[in-house]
Parts: C-alpha cells; structure tokens; sequence
C-alpha cells in the first residue's frame, strides 16, 4: 500500500515536488524537499510493500540500486574496507577500547546490535573482536545467509517492531547506509536511544543530500527508490538526534560520487583520486557518517 505521510522531521506537510522517478518494477514515485529540509518519498510505500524490493535480485545482480554479488568475498571486503576508514575517521577505537576493558573486568563482554545489518559482515566483525554481536534486518533472504552460513545471531524482522530487544541493553547500535530506507528515522533514532544503556553509542552512516546530489538530480547514485526513503542533510540529522538525547562526538562527509570501477580510464581514476580528499576536507561528500551518544538520564 502507498499512501502519504507528514514530514517525519517537523510533522508539517508544506512539500515542494524536486522529481518523480520510476522503481525497477515501473512504479512511480515522487521525491519532495519539506520546509523543514528534509528530502524524501512521498507518497511512501508501507513496510511490506518495500521488502520486495530487497528480495529476487537486489543482493545478487548489478544494477544501479543493488549488488553484483552481495554474498561473494570481493564485496564483503569492500565493505569492510568502508566502515573501517569510518570506525578510525569518528573515533570509534578509543570507545571500543574503554568499553572492552570494563567488559574484562565486569566478566561480560558488550553488547551491540547492527539494524538493517543484511548478511552480517558488521555483525561478525565485532563478534570477531569480542562483542556479544547481534543483528536484525527485514530481508530474509540476506538475514538467513547471515545465520546460516556465517553463524550469526541475526533476527529476521522490522527493527521499529520487533518486540525481541530489550531497553538499556545494548553498548552500541550502528546502521550502515540503513537509514534511509527506514519509514521513520525519527523513531529509528528514539527507539535506538531507548535501547542504548546511559552513554551507549551510536554509530550511522547514510547518503547525504548536498550539492552533489542537487547537481546530478535524478542521475545522483543515491537517487534509488523505493528502497530509498529520505535525504538528509548532515546538520539536519544532528538536530534530529539532539531532539531524541543522542549528541553527537564526531561526524564526517566522505565521498564524491566517483565510484570504484574495474578498468576505469585513467582520466576517470584521476579525478577520483583528486575529488574524495577534496570533498571530505571541505565536508561536502554525498555520504556521511556519525558518531553519536545517548545521553545520560
């Protein structure tokens, strides 16, 4: 069902239409810009609307919203490879650090859960550094690869609904580029400071709406509907935090829409080469990530 929505920022409904853009099946949706800022679809597809999307070919094919192989090593390690430089850019050792030596001497190690974690490579790379590692995504397609192929504790199922995580358990919570497909980041963001104990962290990354973005149009590689839900802007998401108890400890923009290609040309790799330090430094990257804390009560 497709139906619409307040802006999930402010609550208002004062939309101004940027594009309208078809989805891999033909349907066509409409991307606003609320006076508030936010970008987003709207009218939106419910939950189970949206999660056929993510089954068939969306981990396992090419195309300009998915995967040429979800599941294969090459991207495994390309991912790792990303959330690493992110884990070093927001500070993320130093806290790890701490946290594992209280873990030590409390006798249990900490806690964390991965939303919108698919397969679970984020899962297993803290299980691998002695976290008690958890994960929960809605495709039970790449979920069930997770559980059963890589032995992870992933739950299969809708991380604003599931009623199988308890309050004031987790040391930390990340989403990875999973943000902006969540039909409410706004609860997204209250429920993970529900579920976080007193000074738990929070780590997200996801695609950022700036010049980049506003200049490629619907040719932007972040502009994928429906998976896509909201656009965010790097200030706009720290005061959606601030409202909800997390502050922020460090944030970054990274990426300058040059994409990673096999046999690239040497112009192409040259300005790839030239423009990602460029946009991180001046902090206009069409990605983001941050680094945030729940707030002691």
């Amino acid at each position: 069902m497709i139906h619409s929505v307040p802006c999930d920022a402010c609550a208002g409904g004062d939309f101004r239409a940027l594009f309208k853009k078809s989805s891999p099946t033909g349907e066509v949706f409409q991307i606003v810009k609320c006076s508030c800022g936010l970008v987003q679809v709207n009218p939106q597809p419910d939950v189970e609307h949206v999660r056929s999307y993510y089954e068939g070919e969306y981990f396992k094919k090419r195309t300009d919203r998915g995967y040429a192989d979800y599941y294969s090593q090459e991207v495994k390690s390309e991912i790792r490879r990303v959330y690493e430089l992110n884990l070093n850019d927001l500070g993320f050792i130093e806290f790890e650090n701490e946290i594992l030596d209280r873990a030590i001497a409390g006798g249990l190690p900490p806690s964390s859960l991965d939303a919108g974690c698919a397969a679970g490579y984020f899962v297993e790379y803290l299980k691998d550094r002695g976290w008690d590692a958890q994960g929960i995504d809605i495709s039970e397609q790449a979920a069930s690869f997770g559980r059963d192929s890589l032995g992870l504790d992933i739950r299969i199922g809708d991380f604003l609904s599931c009623e199988d995580l308890s309050p004031s358990s987790y040391d930390l919570i990340t989403l990875w580029a999973s943000l902006e497909h969540m039909h409410s980041p706004r609860k997204v963001l209250a429920r993970a400071h529900e579920l976080l104990r007193p000074g738990g962290r929070m780590i997200l990354s996801t695609c950022r709406y700036g010049w980049i973005a506003r200049i490629r149009g619907l040719r932007w590689r972040y502009m994928n509907v429906p998976e896509h839900l909201y656009y965010f802007s790097l200030g706009g998401l720290k005061k959606m935090a601030r409202e909800l108890g997390l502050e922020t400890v460090r944030s970054i923009t990274y990426g300058s829409g040059f994409t990673t290609k096999k046999n690239a040309g040497l112009l192409y790799r040259f300005l790839k080469i030239a423009a990602d330090p460029l946009v991180k430094f001046t902090r206009q990257g069409d990605m983001m990530a941050m680094h945030l804390r729940r707030v002691q009560d």
